[in-house]
């Protein structure tokens, strides 16, 4: 059995685009990746709308992602991979932070997580996955409809920082597309699709 953690945002959660409501389990791609799997791997879901690298949010708690990963890293020992999906809410307006600051705080996780002591176990592989970009939808939140074509840089910006660090690397925006609805939220399909392709790289890494 290998153990992955899911650290992530509302995307991780399973945030149902125009509702707030949560995908059922069986939705979710975290807990279909698993099946996929055929439980062969456990895949912890960590997700939690709202959540950024290292920024506090003043109307909701726990929202800073580098204050809750270690006790993730902990509780969830032993653990051979840790998946890392998130910026997505650091390009709210409001933050004012550039994909250069995005990046050097994504480090910043990915180092949290390299420097943690695991013992007595082995430190596990770390995969930085890429958020899908935003799509141009009329009920797109004003904190993110001025980040659309910001959210595409990401993904290159993931890319060089995972072949600095040496680490896995997953552009979601090659695999599924941000849902019409909302413009930054998953439709059940973009679940499945993404839960296939992780499924398969998994596989190959057993």
């Amino acid at each position: 059995m290998r153990n992955v953690l899911c650290f992530g945002d509302s995307n991780t959660w399973g945030y149902v685009p125009g509702t707030g409501k949560r995908y059922d389990e069986e939705v979710r791609w975290p807990a279909l990746t698993q099946l996929l799997l055929n439980n062969e791997f456990t895949l912890y879901e960590a997700g939690l709308s709202g959540r950024t690298i290292n920024s506090d949010d003043a109307s909701r708690d726990f929202r800073n992602g580098a204050k809750q990963l270690n006790l993730y890293l902990e509780s969830c020992r032993p653990l051979d991979l840790v998946i890392i999906m998130l910026g997505t809410n650091d390009l709210k307006a409001s933050l004012t932070l550039s994909i250069e600051d995005i990046k050097e705080r994504a480090k910043a996780l990915c180092l949290q997580v390299l420097n943690f002591d695991y013992a007595p176990y082995d430190k596990p592989e770390i995969l930085l996955v890429a958020p899908a970009p935003f799509v141009d939808s009329v009920n797109i939140d004003d904190e993110f409809s001025q980040s659309i074509v910001r959210s595409k840089q990401l993904a290159p910006a993931y890319f060089q920082l995972a072949q600095d660090l040496k680490l896995l690397f997953l552009d979601a925006g090659r695999v599924i597309k941000s849902s019409m609805i909302d413009g930054i939220h998953w439709d059940e399909k973009e679940h499945r699709d993404f839960a296939i392709h992780l499924a398969a790289m998994l596989k190959e890494r057993k």
